[in-house]
């Protein structure tokens, strides 16, 4: 697949280093991370079924239905990782929206990033998300998933019995 570099500065060593990305013009396409490691899998939601299942159980779910969908579409994105991926073979979490590990220290916190000028492309063979341990849950199992995914990782989880406010 054709990737595009962009250029990092790491917040936490002052790195400078490049790391591909996925077109920013393509829609519905994503690179999932994993936390400090360059590992990367391909998501093309708008034809993956667990997305969109996702999506639906935030749209029903009593913490995240009453928001926008702009809002919604954000929570999707920090949870669909570890709520419908499967794991790495270390059983690490998959993430959307995570930018790349540093070089030189393995951090994902970059203090700028832009696209190369000119622009670079690199061709990279990639592994796409897989969904096993999603497909093999109930419907039931699957809003628990949700809900669990949602309080580990989210603002938007129960606290003390109610919803946090954005």
């Amino acid at each position: 697949m054709k990737l595009v570099l962009f250029e990092y500065t790491c917040k936490c060593c002052g790195n400078f280093y490049k790391a591909p990305q996925i077109n920013p013009y393509a829609y519905g396409e994503f690179l999932l991370r994993k936390r400090n490691s360059p590992t990367l899998r391909y998501l093309d939601a708008l034809n993956t079924p667990a997305y969109a299942e996702v999506a639906d159980e935030l749209r029903v779910n009593e913490y995240t239905r009453a928001l926008d969908d702009i809002t919604r579409a954000d929570v999707l994105q920090i949870i669909f990782g570890s709520a419908a991926c499967d794991p790495d073979v270390d059983g690490e979490p998959f993430e959307l929206g995570l930018l790349p590990c540093c070089t030189d220290c393995g951090e994902t916190v970059s203090i700028s990033w832009q696209i190369t000028d000119p622009i670079e492309f690199v061709e990279k063979d990639l592994i796409p998300a897989t969904f096993s341990g999603w497909l093999n849950l109930t419907g039931r199992d699957r809003k628990k998933k949700v809900l669990a995914v949602l309080t580990r990782l989210s603002r938007f989880a129960p606290t003390r019995g109610r919803r946090e406010e954005i």
